[in-house]
């Protein structure tokens, strides 16, 4: 049986795989999908889907780590990511965007598991829940590093150009199954979570559950980050390449984003520690209004490269500290009745930035977009800055006599 620190270390690298695969998603598939699509309208649906298939199967997730198990749900998304790989592959070889489409739906299915790394690392250490949300995060830094040049290097590799990137992530899925055999979840230990009392209560109604003001800010706080973050990121190597960047800059630029989401996690923990898990939501939102800021000043290379930085740092902020207060706020028994909301929630965001952002990637569009992306995040840290409660957990119920 694993320690609880040794289960965030194991997802960690859990998440490394998971980074690695989605950075080559996150890197090609608005190029690819504008190479081969019908319709210049349809170039950011592969990418879509991705978040649609993800919010479709979050649920199914869900009620499969409950029946089966974190173990065996994480090696199975594993294997359905190397299909997702292949299949996209596939597609790219034979020119097909409906082919396209359905691959990349199924590594978006795979995707959803990777959510429950942060809330499973959360509830294995609940006196540090901010601190293991971080860590685990911190593990796709080096894939985010790595992810957008491996990917476009692999671009001529075959005959067709990106098969191979694709069929690295296949590979990274097979990895990512093979590794997630050795996770052991221990048992939940008395001293460092709940009362018995609480860890065994029944499960409250939805409506007492959503009504809690911590709750339902750390949902906004995760679906603000995921909002904005996507209609950058969606938008931004499309703009790139209609403004002029070479692929190599286009990439650059991913590569920046993806430092910026994952490298404050080495630092966020301290952080927490000094301002609370709701402040450090609230600075994620002033960071965003930065990237939009940039984004509002045009798309001259300077300015496009802080935008796509800044909004990655901004989503950690937001999205750590909303994880954690999202997590403070339901007993073990209640897990169900929150995790899969929240997560259907925020990638319902991501779909929405994602599908959005095909209006904004011409100059002046990017421009509405970062003002936009300004209004939104200046709205919800007002929110998380004006909640001057005290983060709690759940209370105690009483323990029988």
């Amino acid at each position: 049986m694993s320690s609880a620190p040794g289960v965030v270390r194991h997802l960690a690298v859990a998440q490394a795989f998971f980074i690695a695969a989605s950075s080559v998603d996150l890197t090609l598939t608005g190029i690819v999908g504008a190479s081969v699509a019908p319709r210049p309208d349809l170039a950011t649906l592969p990418f879509s889907l991705l978040f649609v298939a993800g919010g479709l199967t979050t649920f199914l997730a869900s009620r499969s780590i409950g029946r089966f198990g974190h173990r065996a749900t994480f090696v199975a998304a594993g294997l359905v990511a190397a299909g997702g790989g292949t299949i996209s592959a596939l597609a790219i070889a034979r020119g097909s965007f409906v082919l396209f489409c359905l691959g990349t739906a199924v590594v978006g299915a795979s995707n959803a598991t990777a959510g429950y790394y942060r809330y499973l690392a959360a509830d294995t250490n609940p006196a540090t829940r901010a601190r293991a949300v971080s860590t685990v995060l911190a593990g796709g830094l080096v894939a985010a590093l790595a992810g957008p040049f491996v990917a476009t290097a692999l671009r001529d590799v075959t005959r067709t150009p990106y098969v191979a990137s694709y069929l690295l992530v296949a590979a990274l899925g097979l990895g990512a199954a093979a590794w997630n055999t050795r996770l052991r979840v221990p048992a939940p230990n008395p001293s460092g979570g709940p009362h018995p009392s609480v860890a065994t209560a029944p499960p409250r109604a939805y409506g007492v559950l959503w009504r809690q003001p911590v709750l339902l800010l750390g949902t906004v706080a995760v679906v603000t980050a995921a909002l904005t973050m996507l209609a950058l990121m969606t938008a931004g190597p499309i703009l790139g390449l209609n403004a002029g960047r070479t692929p190599g800059q286009a990439a650059l630029a991913i590569q920046l984003h993806l430092v910026g989401m994952f490298a404050p996690g080495f630092v966020v923990p301290r952080v927490v520690g000094r301002l609370g898990e709701r402040r450090v939501a609230a600075l994620g939102c002033a960071v965003i209004v930065v990237a939009g800021l940039a984004a509002a000043g045009g798309a001259a290379l300077p300015l496009y490269l802080t935008a796509m930085f800044a909004v990655g740092v901004g989503w950690n902020l937001a999205y750590s500290g909303g994880s954690a207060m999202i997590a403070s706020a339901y007993r073990p028994s209640e897990r169900g009745r929150v995790q899969p909301v929240a997560e259907v929630l925020g990638i319902a965001a991501q779909v929405g930035g994602s599908f959005a952002a095909a209006g904004f990637t011409t100059e002046t569009s990017w421009r509405a977009l970062g003002w936009a992306t300004v209004a939104v995040a200046v709205v919800v840290g007002t929110l998380l800055v004006a909640h001057r409660a005290r983060v709690e957990p759940p209370p105690a119920v009483d323990a029988p006599a």
